[in-house]
């Protein structure tokens, strides 16, 4: 299980970053801001930001896709864990398959042995399911505790008593812990890492579970999505795209558009539509831009535009 979780809004050399229910502030170093802002520019999929702590969710998506490649155990396998196209191992431009993106599934054949009659080792889904929390339905408390002690909640593989039945794990291996996944390294991590890892899960959209349904949310939700994603551009002018999101009530969405501190500035206009254009006033640069959607019950959604400015 890799994992993590927070967001940034910079000043100047020591910042002040706020979460997006407005709820006191914190004082985070340049480094940790820098990480924060990261952690927005590469999230992989779009993320529900309401009620959370956005400091939280970009450090925790930093150390989850930057530090942890937890994906690269906890998607499908490794056919799975990029779109067609877009395999870096290929030399193409990479690009995460959202469908798979963190949602388990990845068989690691028998343990201890491949060859024996004992139980397969299949990562977990890490998403939030119907109950907004990561990993099934498990509090921070929980997701804390599995980290630090490495005690699998779900029993998945106990201790044979007796032969080896398939479903079992042979001692000296204890069954009640888990046998792949780096636990003992991911709970030396600091209290507020583990926290953010479990903020960035929270926020990110639910994966069922494979050749099952049920675990997500039925029909459509409201959902932010921004483009382009982590795009290099030499033009100043171009237009950001918020076409995809998806709105889960009847009546409109409304969007809003702006530019996270700690990103270089640009002049959006039109700022409250779908397509509005930005036109960059500054140099070469990583520029973030953040689309909130609201639908007409209220309901919010934040998903965030990257471009790679290398024009003149």
């Amino acid at each position: 299980m890799k994992h993590s979780l927070y967001f940034a809004v910079a000043f100047t050399s020591c910042v002040l970053l706020t979460s997006v229910t407005g709820q006191g502030q914190t004082t985070f170093d340049a480094e940790t801001q820098a990480k924060i802002l990261k952690g927005f520019q590469i999230a992989p999929v779009p993320l529900n930001m309401v009620g959370r702590d956005a400091s939280l969710v970009g450090l925790g998506s930093y150390i989850v896709n930057a530090n942890g490649d937890c994906n690269g155990c906890h998607s499908a396998g490794a056919q799975t864990t990029f779109l067609p196209g877009k395999n870096p191992y290929f030399g193409q431009a990479t690009q995460i398959n959202p469908a798979t993106y963190l949602g388990g599934g990845d068989d690691f054949g028998a343990f201890p042995d491949p060859t024996g009659n004992f139980p397969h080792i299949v990562s977990r889904n890490l998403t939030p399911d119907k109950t907004g929390k990561p990993l099934g339905g498990d509090s921070l408390q929980d997701f804390m505790t599995i980290i630090r002690t490495g005690v699998d909640p779900d029993k998945l593989h106990p201790t044979c008593a007796g032969p080896p039945d398939g479903k079992c794990i042979p001692p000296p291996f204890n069954g009640n812990l888990l046998q792949i996944m780096p636990w003992p390294a991911y709970g030396q991590m600091t209290d507020r890492d583990l926290q953010a890892i479990y903020e960035y899960l929270s926020a990110i959209p639910c994966v069922e579970d494979a050749g099952k349904t049920g675990r997500c949310t039925p029909g459509i939700s409201t959902a932010a999505s921004a483009s382009p994603k982590n795009t290099t551009i030499l033009t100043r002018q171009f237009q950001l795209d918020g076409t995809k999101s998806t709105n889960g009530t009847a009546g409109s969405l409304t969007y809003a558009w702006s530019i996270p501190q700690g990103s270089p500035s640009a002049a959006i206009f039109a700022a409250n539509s779908a397509n509005p254009t930005v036109q960059i006033g500054q140099g070469r640069g990583l520029y973030t831009f953040q689309l909130t959607v609201t639908d007409a019950s209220g309901k919010s959604a934040t998903d965030f535009a990257t471009v790679n400015f290398q024009g003149n």
